[in-house]
């Protein structure tokens, strides 16, 4: 069975620091400082806590603090009682590789949980539960949530419902916050968010423990609210297809070809440099995993870029990049070197064909295009940016357009059955404006010819 282990990493200093050094020490105390005075201003109890409103799917309740492992049955029995559970952490997440769990907070439309991973090693029996296909599992925006329950469960979990991405098929914005999110479907007066508090330090304050558990407490009546509007406009396909990635490990893995692609940009590579680059971003991976740091803070981007260029043949010539934290240049310098020589030696992998740049003509029709979709998807109770961004669309429209642009299938699913009508004639795309809110009705040609004949 799989144990969480918590491990707390002291701030080691030395006499002599270089300036790289100093600059990402001073960072991490910059963010530590300021977690630290959030977390003294938590404790403040000047302001009352709100009243929770009534519900009869909100629990009242103050939530139950679970600080041992004995504890954690009341909290396992009650969840696998109920049909729909909630799940949401508090964690840090700049300072280590994977983020550091500080709080865990699950509930039901009677009771709400708070487990602290300090005091409760074992938390696999809760997250059996949770990610148990025999229940529902609401979360809201949470793919790290996710990820850390199956990094611990080694199992991606099962019939998880994400509200951000309801709302986006709901006629809410996308993303759109909790705070905002329930507050269309409840007047529920949630404390100030709380998200850069020192979740590390004990005891937690009164205002805390009732920030991190409203972070479950209103998800029942939220996904209520969300499913009625999605109901109404027959998206329930597209929200099932949408939230069944949860259910694929892949969607778990680290995906370095996108940290790849946001390294390179909008810059030229050389074939060469580009294969190079590949296997630093690799490599850095795997030596962020040995620190126990976030990639960026183990080696910069700009540092992998200069490595890619310059091509350093020491470890010295690393540690004097700008940017570059000697200590790690020393200890891994000949991991950087042997990934320079084997994207040297690669073969090159296929590469896409270049697009050519929009010309003012093009970028008139991709705007054309990208508006009137917006305006067709927001009429139709869906966010525009759920499903495709304008460069997805820009990039279809200069490409051979073969098939609908998204990432996903019921993305595209989406973009096709609101912008196929209109490119095909089929419709056209009417808009009005009532009740404050944009709406569109898609007549056919032939009834549009029928209307204007004597």
């Amino acid at each position: 069975m799989a144990h969480l282990h918590v491990a707390v990493h002291p701030i080691q200093t030395t006499v002599l620091l270089m300036s790289s050094d100093q600059k990402n020490l001073s960072r991490g105390r910059g963010r530590r400082s300021r977690r630290d005075r959030h977390h003294r201003d938590s404790h403040s109890e000047s302001e009352p806590l709100s009243p929770i409103p009534t519900h009869e799917n909100v629990p009242t309740e103050v939530a139950t603090l679970i600080e041992q492992q004995d504890a954690l049955s009341e909290a396992v029995d009650h969840l696998a009682a109920a049909d729909i559970v909630t799940y949401d952490t508090e964690f840090i997440g700049e300072d280590t590789y994977y983020p550091q769990l500080c709080l865990v907070q699950v509930g039901t439309k009677d009771r709400v949980f708070l487990v602290d991973p300090f005091a409760v090693e074992d938390l696999c029996p809760l997250f059996d539960v949770l990610a148990s296909p025999e229940r529902t599992m609401l979360v809201h925006a949470g793919q790290q949530d996710l990820k850390i329950m199956a990094r611990i469960l080694g199992r991606p979990a099962h019939a998880v419902v994400d509200t951000q991405i309801l709302g986006g098929l709901a006629g809410l914005p996308w993303p759109c916050s909790l705070t905002k999110s329930i507050q269309c479907a409840i007047d529920a007066p949630l404390p100030p968010g709380m998200t850069f508090t020192a979740w590390d330090a004990r005891p937690l304050s009164k205002r805390q423990l009732r920030y991190a558990a409203d972070d479950v407490r209103y998800l029942p009546v939220l996904h209520d609210f969300l499913m009625e509007r999605i109901a109404s406009r027959g998206h329930e396909r597209w929200a099932e297809a949408a939230c069944a990635v949860f259910d694929d490990p892949d969607y778990y893995s680290t995906d370095l070809s996108s940290q790849q692609r946001k390294i390179e940009g909008t810059r030229r590579f050389k074939p060469v440099e580009r294969r190079i680059l590949k296997q630093l971003v690799e490599t850095r991976d795997a030596m962020a995993q040995l620190e126990d740091l976030p990639p960026r803070a183990t080696v910069p981007d700009n540092v992998l870029l200069a490595i890619t260029r310059d091509r350093p043949t020491s470890n010295d010539a690393i540690a004097n990049l700008k940017g570059m934290p000697r200590s790690i240049a020393h200890r891994h310098g000949d991991r950087l070197r042997d990934a320079i020589e084997a994207g040297v030696n690669a073969e090159d992998a296929p590469q896409p064909r270049r697009l050519k740049e929009e010309s003012p003509i093009d970028r008139v029709a991709v705007d054309g295009l990208w508006h009137a979709f917006s305006a067709a998807a927001i009429g139709a109770g869906v966010s525009p940016s759920l499903a495709i961004s304008r460069s997805e669309l820009a990039h279809w429209y200069l490409s051979d357009r073969a098939c609908m642009p998204g990432k996903a299938p019921w993305q595209r699913d989406i973009v096709a059955d609101l912008l196929e009508p209109l490119l095909s004639g089929e419709c056209t795309l009417n808009l009005a404006w009532r009740e404050n809110m944009l709406h569109n009705a898609c007549e056919t040609q032939q009834a549009k010819d029928c209307s204007q004949s004597p």
